[in-house]
């Protein structure tokens, strides 16, 4: 076996050690990819992961992609190298804010195990909910009478909460407890961020007011999304951001 490539479908420990004597633990294939990004992309066991870094497999590189190890390691589930890669030092936040880090990306594929290990990333949720949060949640998703609702959201101080209500939110019953979830004092950047997404911001705020005006429901809408970006940009203007 000559090349990292092929000595990753092994997955074998031994081959690797071997390996990492004789060949060089940082060279690029022709995607930009290391070794190390190899292992995971092949879903090689901890132990080899850790022999590269051992012998001192650079981290924070990037391939063609723009992905890190600890990006790939999230991207194909490897939730023992994402431990091995934040012991050895793996960069969590990003000078592009909490969307570009790996927190994010777990995030986003719904591991919240593997978020949860990324919760020191500054601007983060935990996701994994205890069993009376669940039950607190479950509560409040599932409640018919709207006044009941809308003072229970603006009851909750728990950021954890209210980013899950948010994401756990039916979008058909319309906007108002998103409002309500919007102005509280509890609620975080990312959780903002995804309550834009989650409500189609962008396609709100490009009608014409023509197109939403005689319509309550599409008025509330285009408010709430003007208001979303207002509070985005404020907060993404704070220092520190």
């Amino acid at each position: 076996m000559t090349n990292w490539a092929e000595i990753a479908r092994t997955k074998n420990v031994h081959a690797v050690r071997t390996a990492a004597g004789e060949l060089d633990v940082n060279e690029r294939d022709s995607r930009g990819r290391t070794p190390l990004m190899l292992f995971m992309t092949y879903k090689l066991p901890t132990e080899a992961v850790e022999i590269l870094l051992e012998k001192g497999a650079e981290i924070e590189v990037t391939d063609k992609m723009g992905e890190t190890a600890l990006l790939k390691a999230i991207k194909f589930q490897q939730e023992g190298a994402v431990k091995l890669l934040l012991k050895y030092g793996a960069r969590i936040d990003s000078p592009r804010g909490i969307r570009a880090t790996p927190w994010n990306a777990a995030a986003s594929r719904g591991d919240r195990a593997v978020a949860d290990l990324l919760m020191e990333t500054r601007g983060a949720i935990r996701l994994t909910l205890s069993a009376e949060e669940q039950q607190k949640l479950d509560a409040l998703l599932y409640e018919e009478d709207r006044e009941k609702a809308l003072e229970a959201v603006r009851n909750l101080d728990s950021a954890v909460l209210l980013h899950a209500f948010v994401n756990g939110y039916n979008w058909d019953d319309g906007p108002e407890l998103m409002f309500a979830a919007m102005e509280s004092p509890a609620c975080a950047e990312i959780t903002l961020l995804d309550m834009y997404d989650l409500a189609d911001g962008d396609y709100w705020l490009e009608l014409r007011k023509e197109e939403y005006a005689d319509d309550e429901e599409r008025t509330a809408f285009r408010k709430l999304a003007e208001n979303l970006r207002s509070r985005l940009q404020a907060s993404m203007s704070e220092p520190d951001r």
